[in-house]
């Protein structure tokens, strides 16, 4: 049996392949969408958001200066993932809000999807595992996002 010190030393590494492994693949999915990674990951954070954001609000989550922030709303525009709209709550303001359309067909799980492969791959590693294991893995990973989230949430 393994002690806990030797169990989490082979959970940081491998967690290290995950990391270094995702950073690959959405470098890849961003060329296969036309973006660069930096588009990608705002578009991401637009996603969780679960609500249009200020270019403010966009730069403050994704650490990246508003200059650049304007940069990305206006190529992530162009592809017409993102539209600015004028805030319900306050006309005076934009927003940036998300093509749910798009967000979805990129998202899917489907062939042809830039995740699809992602997405197989994940449901035959699930399959290798229990329900209760499953919560145990969900668990986890809700842990190791809460900083991020909390993070990324600082506006709210």
């Amino acid at each position: 049996m393994s002690s806990r010190s030797e169990v989490i030393g082979r959970l940081n590494g491998e967690m290290q392949v995950l990391i270094a492994d995702a950073v690959l693949r959405n470098e890849r999915i961003a060329r296969t969408l036309g973006l660069n990674v930096v588009d990608l990951q705002a578009f991401g954070v637009l996603a969780r958001a679960g609500r249009p954001l200020t270019a403010g609000e966009l730069s403050q989550r994704t650490e990246l200066p508003s200059s650049t922030t304007t940069r990305v709303i206006d190529r992530l525009e162009k592809q017409g993932l993102v539209s600015r709209i004028s805030d319900p709550a306050d006309r005076r303001r934009v927003v940036v809000r998300v093509d749910e359309e798009k967000l979805a067909l990129i998202s899917s799980p489907a062939e042809g999807s830039p995740y699809a492969e992602v997405s197989a791959h994940m449901d035959r590693v699930y399959a290798g595992f229990t329900l209760d294991e499953l919560e145990v893995v969900a668990r986890y990973f809700a842990a190791m996002n809460a900083p991020t989230a909390a993070d990324t949430s600082a506006e709210d």
